[in-house]
């Protein structure tokens, strides 16, 4: 009887399939969504998430979850046993969502991460890598990308270390390869405006304008991504500059008012400050939770120590 190698890869193949859907039935209440990395997922308008929906339900999930297995306890996560694994979702949590609310099968994909903070920066070059980004949304994660690696390059050089990127020395090498004279000197700025085809200039005020949506809370900053809520970049990159802003700010028209105090008292920085606190005082008279009494309170400190 002749083999026949189609009727066996597929067999295999189907195989493998069910052994994955098993094995993610089988983790599927181990699984965590960290809010910290779910604040990396750009979201869906209301019709795109009805559409995936629909296509999920006529056709199941597709596309494999991303997960990173990790130990609970590396992740400061309550724990029952010292080796207790939790699976983090990286990618996927649309889909997530979907088939758990319709009880629905879905494949899984493995990923191993040494800290959180490479899991953050995967999954920032994951959209990065994405084509249905909206300019808003790119100049966000190329923001968070170099905040990120320019913070990674101060600890090395705290460090004494003089760490040049794998990234780094490949557009040197593929330049050199073309003739071109790069200075091994070339800043994060420099590098990521050569991968992204912009100028320097343009990065550094994609790292501000990230500094300024990590200032809001989630809802907003997802709300101004997706286009839902319009306002001035220059306005949020305003914000990234700020240090005396520590709050989460949770609508356009608490921005607006800053940014008015900030124009007002450009030279005067102490009735800034004070303006501030008032914002955030207006904000606890209104919604009298704890948290926004504890942000009060520790800016409350921060502008105290500068007044010593």
């Amino acid at each position: 009887m002749k083999t026949n190698i189609k009727d066996i890869l597929a067999a295999k193949t189907k195989q493998a399939l069910s052994s994955n859907i098993l094995q993610a039935d089988s983790i599927r209440k181990k699984i965590i969504i960290l809010e910290e990395l779910q604040s990396l997922i750009p979201p869906l308008l209301e019709d795109e998430f009805k559409q995936l929906e629909n296509n999920i339900l006529e056709h199941g999930c597709q596309s494999p979850l991303q997960l990173w297995q990790v130990n609970k306890k590396t992740l400061n996560l309550p724990y029952t046993q010292e080796d207790e694994l939790a699976y983090v979702l990286i990618d996927g949590h649309n889909r997530f969502n979907i088939c758990s609310n319709h009880n629905l099968p879905f494949e899984i994909y493995q990923l191993s991460f040494n800290s959180l903070k490479d899991a953050k920066d995967y999954m920032i070059n994951l959209q990065l890598g994405r084509r249905n980004l909206n300019p808003t949304q790119i100049a966000y994660f190329r923001g968070l990308r170099y905040n990120n690696e320019k913070a990674d390059k101060t600890e090395n050089l705290s460090k004494g270390q003089n760490v040049l990127s794998e990234e780094r020395n490949k557009i040197i090498a593929d330049n050199s390869s073309k003739g071109q004279n790069v200075p091994s000197g070339i800043s994060t700025a420099e590098r990521l405006a050569e991968e992204y085809k912009v100028n320097a200039k343009t990065i550094k005020r994609d790292a501000e304008f990230a500094k300024g949506l990590e200032k809001l809370s989630s809802d907003l900053r997802n709300k101004i991504l997706i286009g839902e809520e319009k306002i001035e970049k220059g306005i949020i990159q305003e914000l990234g500059k700020n240090t005396a802003i520590i709050a989460p700010i949770s609508t356009v028209q608490e921005i607006q008012n800053l940014s008015e105090v900030v124009s007002a008292n450009t030279v005067n920085p102490i009735r800034q400050q004070v303006e501030i606190i008032n914002s955030m005082l207006k904000k606890f008279s209104k919604t009298q939770q704890k948290t926004d009494l504890e942000e009060l309170i520790k800016t409350a400190k921060e502008i105290l120590k500068t007044l010593k």
